[in-house]
Formats: C-alpha cells, sequence, structure tokens
C-alpha cells in the first residue's frame, strides 16, 4: 500500500513538472494533484511537511533551500495560485501570501472539522473536500465551496455531502472528485449553491487528479488512468492506462 502511494505520487509529480514547463513563459506556476505536498509558482518549489512551508528557489540546474515557515500542526497539503498558497490541514485551511516568494506571509485561517481535506482553486472559488479517515477520524465526508474574492475573508457558499472524498480537480465549471474506492464524480458547478453530479466512474479508486486542456489525470490504488472529458457535457472517454501492480501483503 505505501509503495503503491510513492508510485502514484511519483507519477503526479511527473505529470505536474511537464505541465508547468514552458519555452514561452517560463516563470509559469506548475500544477500538480490536489493530494501533494509541494506547489510551483514562478522559479520557486514549495514543499509541506507536518508543520512548516519550505522554500526552494529553482534557478535553471540550481536547486537551493532558501528558508523554511512555519504554520502549525497537521499540514496535509498545498496548491498555488497566483500570488497565494492554500494549505490543507487536518482542521483548517490556510492562505499566504507571494508577494516575497522567498518568506510566504499569512493571511488568513479558515477553521472547519477536524479532518482531511485537499484544496484547489479557480479564480476567486477554492473547493475543499473533508473526509472523515484513519488520521482524522473526528471529520466529516463533504465537499465545500468558498468564495475567496477578499483573500482576508473566506465565505461559505454551499457544502456537498460526499461518501469518502480525497483529491479533486476543476476546469470551467466542471468539478472532478476522487471518491476513492467510491470511485470518480463530475459535478457542474454552474449553480455553485446546488451543484449537479453529470458523470461517475464506479470501476476505478481513484485518490487524485488533475484536469488540464480537455484531459484528466487520475491516479488509483491500480495505477494512472488518463481521461478525455468533453468541455461541455462532462462526459468522460478512457485514454489509457498505466498500470501499478500492488506488492503481496
Amino acid at each position: 500500500m505505501r509503495l503503491t502511494r510513492l508510485i502514484i505520487l511519483f507519477m503526479m509529480a511527473v505529470i505536474a513538472a511537464c505541465q508547468g514547463d514552458s519555452e514561452s513563459n517560463p516563470a509559469s506556476t506548475g500544477q500538480g494533484g490536489s493530494m501533494t505536498r509541494f506547489a510551483i509558482s514562478n522559479n520557486h518549489l514549495y514543499v509541506v511537511d507536518h508543520s512548516e512551508i519550505n522554500v526552494f528557489r529553482i534557478d535553471g540546474d540550481d536547486f537551493e533551500k532558501v528558508g523554511a515557515v512555519g504554520v502549525s500542526t497537521g499540514l496535509e497539503t498545498i496548491f498555488a495560485n497566483g500570488e497565494y498558497l492554500y494549505l490543507g490541514a487536518n482542521d483548517a485551511m490556510y492562505i499566504y501570501s507571494l508577494v516575497n516568494p522567498e518568506l510566504p506571509s499569512f493571511v488568513f485561517r479558515y477553521s472547519h472539522i477536524v479532518s482531511c481535506d485537499p484544496v484547489v482553486v479557480q479564480g476567486n472559488r477554492a473547493y475543499v473536500t473533508l473526509r472523515n479517515g484513519n488520521v482524522c477520524n473526528r471529520g466529516t465526508n463533504a465537499l465545500e465551496i468558498l468564495d475567496i474574492s477578499n483573500p482576508n475573508s473566506p465565505q461559505l457558499i454551499s457544502n456537498t455531502q460526499m461518501l469518502s472524498p480525497h483529491g479533486l480537480a476543476v476546469d470551467g465549471k466542471f468539478l472532478f472528485v476522487c471518491e476513492g474506492e467510491y470511485g470518480l464524480k463530475v459535478f457542474d458547478t454552474t449553480n455553485e449553491h446546488q451543484i449537479q453530479l453529470k458523470t461517475q466512474l464506479d470501476n476505478i479508486y481513484a485518490y487524485d487528479v488533475i484536469a488540464r486542456d480537455g484531459i484528466l489525470y487520475v491516479t488509483g490504488e491500480d495505477g494512472v488512468f488518463q481521461y478525455r472529458y468533453n468541455t461541455v457535457t462532462g462526459k468522460l472517454e478512457i485514454l489509457s492506462r498505466i498500470p501499478v501492480t500492488r506488492p503481496e501483503a
């Protein structure tokens, strides 16, 4: 199980690195999965451990740690968007400013019930999944949509009950949510107060997901899956699969 998870996270790192590379825009932001502990913004890599943001400068072939910022215990995930970092912890979502990219500064802490929670951002909306897991067994299973147009005062828009939400991704009006053993769900968020389920896959164990330009990358216990998604209907079409063989117990 642990080896499988490491392989999956490595594949997500490869995908993120490929998507973040651009000759026309060398300072572009890399896109990783929502369950990852790293994020790339311009020429910096941010990695969270249990309680800190570790900052690395990327300069051509050089890779140097330039600092660390203490946050809180229970950090789990990190997502970069524009001038901000969004950190998922087991009791809150933290927002940090990148005005000084080598010294992220605290902006706001959005508290919630204790649960496992990755976060992704698009525009002035943040999407957070809350999951009742082994290390956060006082949690709940839900998807929250937040208005973050004012980073100093995020506002809850809606809360949708889920089964076992893990990673998630958003592209345009579609929100892709991994439900672990219950598969993958595609929601239309046009009505943010009552999102609509458009497509569901129940034949895979979905752990994390990246959505970009009509292509969906899904990691699960059995490998990495690539789908094409219709940007109008949300319908999914399988393109490829890289199998991962789980070691014998």
